[in-house]
């Protein structure tokens, strides 16, 4: 019934934006295709950019474009609508921030998207726009360094504006201090946002600059399998599970691999064996084992497949069935190292160290610098030993090995155990420069000083240890022993600097008072949020929650903070609990109605998303959920009679279309909705109505598209209604359009 509109596709370039520009921006036309068939969004998106509504066409271009990724068309004008608001805010709004986020997205969306080829035109408005990103960034005293783009990019990521973030680490990576750190970011924002090709190039050279880092690995696994390139897939995660332990997101992902293999290959031995090592790390023992045996009997000569089952004994501490299955492995290859270790691991199990010592030597002798074989014949050692033994022992470890931080740390503490302070000091500073992150070596090494009265050098090292450990419960203990200023005095001088806007200094002064107090806590959050970190403000308003959890001012700006940082359902619990506290809270109100406006908007972004889906019972309730928080939305209305639509159930669709027409007399099309609902009901008096309705408002307003030409061809076909009331309607043959 419904028909769909074809339009001219066209870009704007905005010309001449600056921070004080005032003239209009001039369009500049795209001599482009016009679209064939275009959805259902496009159309509402044209329709809202026509309107003037930019923010409701952003969003329904996104989502044509989420529909179709390579849709050219949804792709100029979600430009298209970026521009126009990009316009508003620099001409009318004054919010050249604003301005320069939606440029940014523009650019991207044009130049960044994907690598499809252009013209000369498009190059030139390209151009255009980045030049005024330029302008605007230049007008505003952005900072335009590599860091400056760097910390750009990551404050919109934080802020889920993704297309713009992009654009501020393309300009980052150039630098080579930023260039891994942009590349990581881009990668997986790119993956984010389900472009996959995109997400692989951009991670893959992440990876080179950061191997270790789990997330990359992660998320380049996970962007593998959408191109179905499983192989690669496979390393990615097998790369990530060796480095994160036993990562569910992972294993869940994997055994789903191998159970597609084993389903494409019932008689694949090395598949079985890995869902089995999968199930193994699940914990589902019986399942491992089925599948081990299965891979055993496709592959009797298969090494690994005998390991994984004696691990598997291993970890049901069946220890003697375990090393009968290493023993039939050493049988066949004397060196393999791995049959040697559990072998020793089982034998210490069992508590037979005589034996264990003899495998672990065993193992040692085929991998001499294995760290971990090591340390338990340490284990094993250390338990026998006097102190002075277990000191001349890792000392001279520690001789053939002098950059073994583990050594180190272990000699220190063994010396400070006793009583040998100085030496002990000596060599936890040692620890330290082979190993920042060792925080234990930190918080020894203060109680070092302290056991020798060097408060100032204990109090130095904690602090420097609380800023690299920040959520270690034992270095903020040993803090509040050291403390000898007085919160009060502590407080004044941090309220100064606050005052005088050094808000860092502020921080490093309000984190002297320890214990934490309530007001100190509110401290360091304003500081935050002045400076824009509205997640570390909430934090730190929370903290101070849990000690003066009655507070309604320090609600409500844990409401704020996390509001800023689009948490709307903390934001909404914690306004609620201000206004609790404090009814009258005007702030609280006004933030309240915000946080459910915007808790709305995503609602009915999610009911669209499953009526597309054809969910119509779950977009019905957060339809309805959202018209429970605001009776006059007319978009939940608008939707919700759409879905009523989609399941034939005409008079209810009627119902809230009337509905959004009473509370947003300007949405034009419900008029040419409800005319087609009782085209379809046989209603033809009442479709007659409100065809003529919708024709003669969009004639004011000056439009003409496929909607209105339907309309005047179906105002002929019924005129013989035009008199006839709605109760005497007759049968029409006329046949409806689809």
């Amino acid at each position: 019934m419904k028909k769909r509109i074809l339009v001219t596709v066209f870009l704007l370039a905005a010309m001449g934006l600056c921070s004080s520009a005032e003239e209009p921006i001039l369009p500049i036309a795209y001599q482009g295709d016009y679209p064939q068939q275009v959805s259902t969004y496009y159309t509402n998106g044209m329709a809202y950019m026509k309107a003037n509504q930019y923010t409701n066409a952003i969003t329904e271009f996104r989502k044509a474009l989420r529909e179709n990724p390579s849709d050219r068309s949804s792709r100029i004008q979600l430009v298209n609508a970026y521009l126009l608001r990009a316009q508003y805010y620099n001409n009318k709004a004054t919010d050249y921030n604003k301005a320069a986020n939606d440029l940014r997205s523009a650019i991207f969306y044009m130049k960044y998207y994907d690598n499809s080829p252009v013209d000369a035109q498009y190059i030139t408005d390209l151009n255009a726009m980045e030049e005024n990103l330029d302008n605007i960034l230049y007008a505003i005293n952005a900072d335009q360094t590599p860091k400056g783009r760097y910390m750009m990019g990551k404050s919109l990521r934080a802020q889920g504006e993704f297309a713009a973030a992009i654009v501020e680490f393309q300009k980052a990576q150039n630098d080579v201090n930023y260039k891994k750190a942009s590349l990581s970011n881009m990668g997986e924002i790119y993956y984010t946002m389900n472009l996959n090709e995109q997400a692989v190039n951009y991670l893959e050279q992440a990876i080179i600059s950061d191997p270790q880092n789990t997330t990359l690995h992660l998320k380049l696994a996970g962007a593998y399998e959408r191109l179905g390139k499983i192989d690669n897939a496979i390393k990615e995660y097998n790369l990530s599970l060796t480095k994160s332990g036993d990562n569910q997101e992972v294993l869940t992902s994997l055994e789903n691999i191998w159970k597609q293999k084993i389903a494409q290959n019932p008689d694949d031995a090395e598949a079985h064996a890995n869902l089995g090592a999968v199930y193994q790390k699940e914990n589902n023992f019986s399942a491992a084992l089925e599948q081990y045996t299965k891979a055993e009997d496709l592959n009797p000569t298969n090494i690994t497949t005998r390991l994984n089952l004696g691990t598997l004994y291993q970890a049901q501490k069946d220890y003697e069935t375990a090393i009968e299955a290493y023993d039939t492995i050493i049988d066949v290859n004397p060196n393999y190292m791995l049959a040697y270790l559990y072998k020793a691991q089982c034998y210490r199990a069992m508590g037979n160290k005589e034996a264990a010592m003899q495998n672990y030597k065993l193992a040692l002798n085929l991998d001499p610098s294995n760290q971990n074989i090591k340390d338990e014949m340490y284990e094993i050692y250390e338990s026998d030993m006097t102190p002075e033994q277990k000191l001349a022992f890792i000392y001279q470890e520690l001789q053939k090995d002098p950059k073994n931080s583990d050594l180190a740390y272990k000699y220190a503490y063994e010396l400070h155990k006793a009583g040998k302070i100085s030496e002990a000091i000596n060599y936890y500073n040692q620890v330290i420069k082979l190993n920042p992150k060792n925080a234990d070596a930190y918080i020894n090494l203060a109680q070092a000083y302290q056991q020798q009265g060097s408060f100032d050098n204990a109090r130095s090292v904690l602090t420097n240890a609380k800023g690299l450990f920040p959520e270690n419960g034992l270095i903020q203990k040993q803090l509040a022993s050291l403390a000898a200023e007085t919160g009060s005095l502590l407080y004044s001088k941090a309220s100064e600097l606050f005052n005088q806007k050094k808000f860092a200094e502020a921080i490093a002064m309000y984190q002297k008072i320890v214990p934490a107090t309530p007001e100190s806590l509110v401290g360091i959050g304003a500081c935050y949020q002045s400076l824009n970190d509205n997640a570390a403000a909430a934090q730190y308003y929370v903290k101070s929650l849990a000690l003066d959890p009655k507070n309604a001012d320090t609600t409500y700006y844990a409401a704020l903070a996390y509001s800023n940082t689009e948490n709307f359902s903390k934001a909404k619990a914690y306004a609620n609990k201000a206004l609790s506290l404090d009814p009258q809270n005007k702030n609280a109100k006004e933030l309240l109605t915000y946080v459910i406006e915007q808790e709305n908007t995503a609602k009915m972004d999610q009911a669209v998303s499953l009526l597309e889906q054809k969910q119509y019972p779950k977009a019905l309730s957060l339809l309805s959920e959202v018209i429970s928080q605001d009776p006059k939305d007319s978009n939940a209305y608008y939707y919700r009679g759409m879905v009523y639509d989609a399941q034939k159930k005409y008079a209810a669709a009627i119902n809230d279309y009337k509905k959004a027409l009473l509370y947003n007399p300007q949405m034009l099309i419900a008029n040419y909705s409800i005319a087609i609902d009782y085209d379809y009901l046989g209603q033809y008096a009442n479709a007659l109505f409100y065809h003529k309705k919708y024709l003669a408002e969009t004639q004011k307003a000056g439009e003409t598209n496929d909607y209105t030409r339907y309309s005047a061809k179906r105002i002929q076909e019924l005129r013989s209604y035009d008199n006839t009331k709605p109760a005497a309607a007759k049968t029409n043959n006329t046949t409806k359009k689809q």
